[in-house]
């Protein structure tokens, strides 16, 4: 009974992986089914087309994360009571679910990173329909957090600091075990995280 689920699984892990490396536009149908070892009835049967296909691999690691933000800054906010929740508390909803998922997934989310980092740097019309629909209910959240914790910013500059808190985080998903040199203190996950929540605390602050 749990055959469909694995293929499925299977089909998406090899997919995710495809076109992390090779980009959406150069991976076909049959690269993703000799991967995953499974014949094109399946592909059809689980998905059926590549568009579909390509749209399930972004919802499986997008939504969960979004949702999981969602319910972070919903806890930040009833913690808070009628006050606004801290910076670091709202910064903190959207930084360490990203970190959570990431870890859940094949490879520690990497495939996932690279293939977003792929589709940030040759857009893609049906990703970035895809990304706009999942995220802007997110953003509108953080928005209206944001401002209420910042009064002093406008939308404008909430925006080009969350653009940038957003490329940071990104790049650390991608690199977090790469390119550090020999000096550098160990730190462990939980240290990084802080770290990165402090740094873009200080971005969102700075004048």
């Amino acid at each position: 009974m749990t055959e469909p689920i694995d293929t499925k699984s299977r089909i998406l892990d090899i997919a995710e992986e495809l076109f992390g490396e090779r980009g959406l536009d150069r991976v076909s149908i049959r690269d993703i089914t000799d991967g995953a070892k499974v014949n094109l009835a399946a592909i059809n049967y689980h998905f059926g087309s590549k568009d579909d296909l390509v749209a399930a691999v972004f919802e499986r690691r997008v939504v969960p994360v979004n949702e999981a933000r969602l319910a972070a800054l919903d806890a930040a906010e009833k913690s808070a009571g009628n006050k606004s929740p801290k910076l670091e508390a709202i910064l903190a909803a959207f930084i360490r679910p990203a970190l959570q998922c990431s870890l859940k997934s094949p490879k520690g989310g990497t495939a996932f990173s690279k293939l977003f980092g792929r589709c940030l740097s040759e857009p893609s019309p049906q990703v970035e329909a895809l990304l706009k629909k999942q995220f802007e209910p997110l953003m509108e959240r953080m928005d209206a957090a944001l401002m209420k914790a910042l009064p002093n910013l406008s939308r404008t500059d909430i925006f080009w600091r969350m653009k940038f808190t957003f490329g940071a985080l990104h790049h650390w998903l991608l690199t977090r075990e790469k390119f550090v040199p020999a000096w550098v203190e160990a730190t462990d996950l939980e240290e990084q995280t802080q770290k990165l929540i402090t740094y873009a605390a200080a971005g969102f602050r700075a004048a």
